[in-house]
């Protein structure tokens, strides 16, 4: 059976980790990973016999179908029609063919999603599903991946969606749902597989997967990658770095073992796109870039995982995972301001109501740090029983979690970007010195949280075709915050829920009825602030679906209609002042998904969803030093959330014809989204709009058993588009222009 993958962290924090006592069974048992030999000589290998758990010879289903096969994303192995929540599985192959090769890129084969641009003080993987927050909700898997980077995808075999609250699967959480990260893992097979990619806009790139069969019961895999690439936007740049190797060993036997490191060191271009005019992004070529050449986003991460798996004869299992991180980035960016006046460095002033070439562009600093370690352990044990005529399917567990985390700004003191202007914007930045970009730290915050966990879920056939599923888990936080002024603690025990009703009248269809709730702290996803004021979010999930598998299985169609609930929902930039965004509001929704063959020389993956989203009740902020309480505008009582539009979709197909060829094509389209500021007052809002867009991507490819050559056309039409807004309303991102790439891959 597939074991959970294991990931990065840092040695000297790992050493330390093995003394802390909170986590003595992850402890031990990444100790006896750590040993396989003295393992083997203690104890013999012991092979099940009632319960076959072997690996197939041949390549795992993502990698040869758009279909999702099944997942671990609720904690067991399960096919996807078993979940009682909606799911949107992308495929390895799927990421492939589209030459998908971030996160991000990956996540716009889900509808419902958006993105978020850079924020004030949040860098890196930033999103919306269903209209919430879920930058918080990243996992590697099934690990908290929470910190602020870019991701890539080499070293993925799938990244499952799982919509709608799921605190009781993975702690604190938000609405919208989880991202959960597949690794690829070893295999009892050989893979040898060497890809180039060129592209226009100066795109390169190179991945290697080698998998060895060691013995029997034991593999090796390595996944590496090289990325040096333009992009249709002036001066912006990415370059990343990729190391990913596991050993497995003990595979099909009563007690496998794993230990892994996952390695992404990146260097990018942050890109705050144009700022808006008169409600709408400033109509400049979408190539303009208003910030300088010296601006940079570096990320490094690091992620060691051990993992444990005991098979008992009777189809339980005992399954152990200890991880270790570390993730350290930077920032020095500038982030664009259409005004009227260059008041002095870094301050601007005056609104702009009548625009010209020479209209004045200034550029606020964006300069700071962090480094974050965290310490999971995760203890899961599975098992199915009978009580008379009720049939379970039991799940008990535990969690532990250690943070330390740091975040700093870097002093602007006389550093000052020059003003440039709207049609002659000047990267170069004159007279810009060589102080930007020093690595002084200063204004250092800290957080430590130490957080525990127990929960627990059966799913009960109650009747035949009829399975109940109830779930509980018990979560408590224990934070220290610092600052240069001050420091308090915050302390935070919840429960939370997960509950369906399942009808299976067929092996080919599946209806569910789920109420689901999550909680999110302060913690250290917002600011490091004394936020006792405010309660925890929190976040409830009703949601009715149906999933059918047609055509022998081959294509999985799913629906959902539902409505996801949030209060107390709390600012997440974490340069503002605080707040709470609002008290309570509400996202009701309709989605349709498709995946899979149509025959087998077509396939398919699509999904559409409405989503009609609305602000209940407005918020507040705090004063901790006077007790003052600020009701923000009342006019935001039923507008329409920020970044959420009515609707999205997806749709991407491709068609196999003779001779090797391979042809594809696909459109994805968002309606608009709104960006405005939350604050006091009484005025009418005038959001920002970001306008509705449709792209259009298509692929052909000569396929071989021994190489292929792929050829991928972005944006085919050249569309003007902007991938994500800032939800304040202070810039837009344009998306990508027309861009060609070449994949050749190399089997040997």
């Amino acid at each position: 059976m597939p074991l959970a993958r294991p990931q990065a962290a840092h040695p000297p924090a790992a050493e330390k980790a093995l003394k802390t006592p909170v986590l003595p069974l992850g402890a031990l048992l990444f100790g006896f990973a750590l040993s396989p030999a003295a393992h083997a000589a203690e104890e013999p290998v012991k092979t099940l016999t009632p319960v076959q758990v072997t690996d197939s010879a041949e390549k795992p289903s993502a990698a040869n179908s758009y279909q999702g096969q099944t997942t671990k994303v609720g904690k067991l192995k399960q096919l996807p029609k078993d979940v009682p929540q909606g799911l949107t599985i992308v495929t390895e192959k799927l990421m492939e063919d589209r030459n998908q090769t971030t996160l991000k890129d990956a996540l716009s084969n889900v509808a419902g999603l958006t993105f978020n641009a850079g924020e004030g003080g949040r860098i890196g993987d930033n999103m919306n599903l269903r209209g919430f927050y879920s930058f918080g909700d990243l996992y590697m898997d099934g690990i908290r991946d929470t910190a602020q980077y870019n991701r890539d995808t080499f070293n993925l075999q799938q990244v499952d969606v799982l919509r709608g609250s799921g605190s009781m699967l993975f702690g604190r959480g938000q609405a919208g749902g989880v991202i959960n990260q597949v690794s690829k893992e070893a295999m009892l097979y050989d893979i040898n597989e060497v890809s180039t990619t060129i592209g226009t806009h100066d795109y390169k790139r190179v991945t290697a997967d080698v998998n060895r069969a060691l013995s029997d019961t034991a593999a090796f895999r390595v996944n590496l990658m090289k990325t040096d690439a333009g992009s249709t936007r002036d001066f912006v740049r990415s370059e990343r770095d990729g190391f990913a190797p596991t050993l497995r060993w003990g595979i099909g036997t009563a007690n496998e073992f794993s230990i892994s490191h996952f390695y992404l060191k990146t260097h990018n271009t942050p890109d705050y796109g144009v700022p808006f005019y008169r409600n709408r992004p400033l109509g400049v070529s979408a190539n303009t870039f208003y910030g300088t050449r010296y601006d940079y986003e570096d990320n490094d991460t690091n992620m060691t995982t051990g993992s444990y798996t005991h098979r008992f004869d009777d189809g339980s299992e005992l399954k152990s995972v200890l991880r270790f991180a570390n993730y350290v980035r930077d920032l020095w960016a500038a982030q664009p301001q259409l005004r009227t006046a260059w008041t002095s460095p870094n301050a601007c002033s005056g609104t702009v109501t009548n625009l010209t070439g020479s209209s004045l562009i200034c550029r606020s600093i964006k300069a700071r740090g962090a480094e974050e370690d965290t310490i999971t352990s995760q203890t899961d044990y599975t098992t199915k029983f009978s009580t008379g005529s009720l049939k379970h399917e039991a799940l008990v567990g535990m969690e532990f979690l250690k943070e330390n985390l740091s975040r700093w700004s870097y002093s602007t003191t006389g550093i000052a970007i020059p003003a440039t202007t709207v049609s002659n914007p000047d990267a170069s930045a004159p007279g810009l010195g060589v102080m930007y970009g020093h690595t002084n730290r200063s204004a250092i915050n800290r957080y430590r949280g130490d957080s525990r966990a127990f929960y627990a879920q059966d799913s009960i056939e109650f009747i035949k075709n009829w399975k109940m599923l109830v779930g509980v888990r018990q979560d408590e936080l224990r934070a220290d915050y610092e600052t240069p002024t001050s420091g308090y603690k915050l302390h935070y025990a919840e429960k939370s829920y997960r509950s369906g009703l399942m009808y299976q009248p067929t092996d080919e269809s599946s209806y569910y009825l789920a109420w689901n709730d999550s909680f999110n702290p302060t913690a250290d996803l917002y600011q490091l602030d004394s936020s006792n004021a405010y309660k925890p979010e929190r976040s409830r999930t009703t949601e009715l679906g149906a999933k059918w598998e047609l055509f022998d299985g081959n294509l999985s169609l799913r629906t959902a209609v539902y409505r996801a609930t949030k209060f107390w929902e709390r600012n997440t930039d974490l340069e503002s002042t605080g707040g709470l965004l609002s008290k309570k509001r509400h996202t009701d929704g309709i989605e349709l998904e498709a995946a899979g063959r149509i025959t087998s020389k077509w396939e398919v993956f699509g999904g559409w969803t409405l989503m009609d989203s609305v602000i209940d009740t407005p918020g507040y902020t705090y004063n901790s030093a006077t007790g003052a309480v600020t009701q923000h505008n009342a006019n935001l009582k039923g507008m329409r959330p920020r970044n959420v539009p009515r609707y999205t979709y997806n749709l991407w197909s491709t068609y196999k014809l003779s001779g090797g060829w391979r042809i594809g094509a696909g459109m994805e389209g968002k309606g608009n989204r709104l960006a405005y500021g939350i604050g006091a007052g009484t005025t009418a809002i005038t959001p920002n709009v970001a306008p509705s867009y449709n792209r259009v991507d298509a692929m052909i490819a000569y396929e071989q058993p021994k190489w292929s050559a792929r050829l991928n056309v972005l944006n085919v039409f050249d569309k003007r588009y902007y991938e994500s807004i800032y939800e304040n309303g202070g810039h837009a991102v344009p998306g990508t222009e027309r861009a060609i790439q070449l994949t050749t891959t190399f089997k040997f």
